[in-house]
């Protein structure tokens, strides 16, 4: 006895009905033409006043801090602990002028920030800081 279901193939439907996927791109054509007035947004740009550019230091002074953490300010050799008095007479001589710290990449940080301590507490308003590979 054979069953029932044997004798019934199956047959494939060798179309595809596109209604579904046409009611899908229609809905958010719909959909889409009604939100897209909604989502535009202006707002107004409020522009700061035009002002004019900060003024440049009036000098640049450079200031070398080695991997050995010897220092030199304006290309004369300095101990650390002349560094201070030296940027203060600096500040006395020659105000508004900016100092550059370069300080060799491989010399370490608390170091760097020391010098930056004693840059700030000479007076020093403007300053940089870069580094440097070797000697200047």
């Amino acid at each position: 006895m054979k069953r029932l279901s044997n004798r019934r193939q199956l047959r494939l439907i060798s179309e595809v009905s596109i209604t579904p996927l046409m009611d899908l791109v229609l809905i958010l054509l719909l959909v889409f033409v009604i939100a897209a007035p909604l989502l535009k947004k202006d707002k107004a740009l409020a522009l700061p006043p035009a002002s004019p550019a900060p003024e440049a230091p009036k000098s640049v002074v450079r200031l070398f801090v080695f991997k050995d953490q010897s220092v030199t300010l304006d290309g004369a050799m300095l101990a650390r602990v002349d560094l201070p008095s030296a940027l203060k007479q600096l500040v006395a001589q020659r105000p508004g002028a900016g100092v550059e710290v370069r300080a060799h990449r491989e010399l370490n940080v608390q170091h760097l920030l020391e010098v930056m301590e004693m840059v700030k507490e000479a007076g020093v308003t403007r300053t940089a800081v870069s580094s440097h590979a070797d000697e200047p």
